[in-house]
């Protein structure tokens, strides 16, 4: 035909040579294809290579997927509506057009119970106060804060249990909410006044169980910051806090007193003790010097009573 000639002269053309029929008479490649008017049948394959490189580049480049150093994330395939168990971690990876990550943060998240003004350096919004009540009946406001991190190597049992961002934070809040206002009920209102650290070390230790057995994730730097209770409350417990304060330095004021007499009583125990010694060495000093004048003034007693009865005898012999 007409545009088989056409054809063969333009390929004898382009390749320096008359063109090579196939075997047997078979067809030639985009013998079907119907020709575009205005345009060659070799422009017409060039074009089409072309858009398949092109939509070829774009299936691969569209394929790729990257993590970032602060995420984690799971492989989802839209086609297969399934997740792919392996975590991914900061990267670049080729996972194909129709799938994408599921993200979760690798870096701590902040959950916060406080007033709104507190939570300016939050970059998501907290939950109001935690509102209880104690175990002798008060109501109780308690302001607190944690971090959680959830665990790399449970990052597919962590999305099959609770989905993705943001159902399984909110499902964190909602625990959370539960065993702290029911860890509160278990203390008086006097013990979350005068033993507040160890209330709060209690309600983190319950909160680090729960999360790591349960929720995938791990409890850090857990935060008991304020406990308001009633003011009636308050202004007594304050009261009595400071009648405490005052027995307390008045008891110091005592100690201090009694330490003082107890020195001074001491003191004087020794100076006593030093006079009477003093007193002892000089009574001891005047009877040795008592005594020896005493055997001295006797000696002499005797010397002279002898020396008068010598001279009695001499005088008795004469007569």
């Amino acid at each position: 035909s007409s545009y088989r000639r056409i054809r063969n002269n333009a390929a004898k053309m382009r390749l320096g040579g008359e063109a090579r029929p196939l075997p047997n008479g078979a067809a030639q490649p985009f013998d079907g294809i119907p020709a575009i008017p205005g345009m060659s049948n070799g422009n017409a394959k060039l074009g089409l290579a072309a858009s398949f490189g092109l939509a070829l580049v774009i299936v691969v480049l569209y394929g790729f997927g990257s993590v970032e150093i602060t995420e984690y994330a799971l492989n989802y395939s839209m086609v297969t509506r399934k997740v792919e168990k392996k975590t991914y971690q900061s990267g670049r990876y080729w996972i194909s057009p129709l799938n994408r990550f599921v993200r979760f943060p690798a870096v701590l998240t902040t959950i916060q119970f406080s007033d709104s003004e507190m939570q300016a350096d939050l970059t998501t919004p907290g939950e109001e106060k935690l509102q209880s009540r104690t175990k002798d009946g008060l109501n109780v406001a308690i302001e607190l804060s944690f971090q959680y991190q959830i665990m790399m190597d449970q990052v597919f049992a962590l999305y099959v249990k609770l989905g993705e961002y943001p159902y399984y934070h909110n499902v964190y809040v909602r625990l959370a909410i539960d065993r702290l206002t029911e860890a509160a009920t278990a203390y008086s209102a006097t013990e979350f006044f005068t033993e507040r650290t160890t209330i709060g070390r209690a309600m983190e230790e319950q909160l680090r169980k729960d999360f790591e057995e349960k929720l995938h994730a791990r409890i850090f730097s857990f935060q008991l910051r304020t406990v308001a209770l009633p003011k009636e409350f308050e202004d007594a417990i304050q009261e009595t806090e400071v009648h405490r304060q005052d027995l307390q330095v008045a008891e110091a004021e005592q100690n201090s007193t009694r330490v003082s007499l107890e020195t001074q009583l001491i003191q004087a125990n020794k100076r006593t003790q030093v006079r009477w010694e003093k007193g002892e060495a000089e009574a001891a000093a005047v009877m040795l010097d008592n005594t020896a004048d005493i055997q001295q003034y006797v000696a002499m007693q005797h010397h002279s009573a002898d020396s008068y009865a010598a001279v009695n005898d001499e005088l008795g012999a004469k007569e």
